[in-house]
């Protein structure tokens, strides 16, 4: 049967029916006649070819096609009613759809969405992630992260706001930092470096910007992505660089650090592209927000 064909009316009849002691009392939850249950359930049974009651007297038993029938149909109703409820009570909230790269999300972004919902109790903010190598979603987002421009050919975006500019610095975590303490750049060999594939020649970068000379990353953990690097870091398993916007709220709850916040050099841009089908109000509410975090 197609989906098109369902007998909705009948069905919810039916389950009406089935969970009550006749049709009269079925007839006084629907709010109709004893007649027009009747008959619904008449119009079921013919369109499935099977008798779904047996009628002893004034009262109803559920035949055996009828008690299976029953039983679907009673979780599919609970499961609607369970939805609309849901809907009903998010009326007063406005969604905003975002989609960010993946460590963006976890780290920045994800973080930060239930304070942000406290501090503005009429906004919901939904999150999608995408890997470095997917294409973003114009088509089903408020707003798209992306990581320097990513604007397609045809995208409806509204417009662009830059969130912050990757502030790239060394990260560990706090215990790791414990036991083997830097107090100064090159005591970096004291740990063990972790490279993410995705973002190649961070290190090369962050001992120039040192100036620590003649170290070279050899060996060691290298992840696909930033995320599972900080994720080891976060294991005690080494140091890895990463923005230092990633990290400025996190050190209670993830235990990461900076161990030199001011030795930095400066990577892509973190851009908000606004689409056309946004909310206006909602998503700059939320990108100020989440731009004046990042300070």
């Amino acid at each position: 049967m197609k989906e098109r064909d369902l007998p909705l009316t009948a069905l919810r009849a039916f389950a009406t029916a089935a969970r009550s002691e006749n049709l009269m009392a079925a007839a006084r939850q629907l709010g109709v006649t004893h007649g027009a249950v009747s008959k619904q359930i008449a119009v079921l049974e013919a369109q499935l070819g099977q008798e779904l009651f047996v009628r002893e007297g004034r009262s109803l038993r559920l035949s055996p096609y009828g008690q299976v029938l029953a039983e679907r149909v009673t979780q599919s109703m609970r499961d609607l009613v369970a939805a609309c409820d849901h809907v009903r009570r998010d009326r007063e909230r406005r969604v905003i759809s975002v989609e960010a790269p993946t460590t963006f999300a976890m780290y920045f972004l994800l973080p930060a969405i239930k304070q942000f919902e406290q501090d503005h109790p009429g906004y919901a903010v939904w999150v999608s992630t995408r890997t470095t190598n997917q294409v973003p979603d114009f088509g089903r987002h408020d707003i798209v992260i992306t990581r320097g421009p990513g604007l397609q050919k045809g995208a409806r975006i509204a417009h662009t706001y830059c969130l912050f500019e990757e502030a790239l610095t060394v990260v560990c975590s706090g215990l790791s930092l414990h036991e083997r303490p830097m107090a100064q750049p090159a005591d970096i060999s004291g740990h063990a470096l972790i490279a993410s594939a995705s973002r190649p020649g961070d290190w090369d970068s962050w001992f120039a910007q040192a100036g620590v000379e003649g170290h070279r990353l050899l060996g060691g953990h290298v992840f696909d992505h930033l995320f599972v690097a900080m994720h080891a870091v976060r294991d005690n398993l080494g140091a890895t660089v990463a923005p230092k916007q990633f990290v400025a709220h996190l050190d209670r709850d993830y235990g990461l650090v900076c161990p030199f916040p001011d030795i930095a050099f400066p990577g892509k841009s973190c851009i908000a592209n606004v689409t056309t089908a946004a909310d206006r109000s909602g998503a700059d509410r939320l990108l100020q927000w989440l731009s004046a975090r990042s300070r």
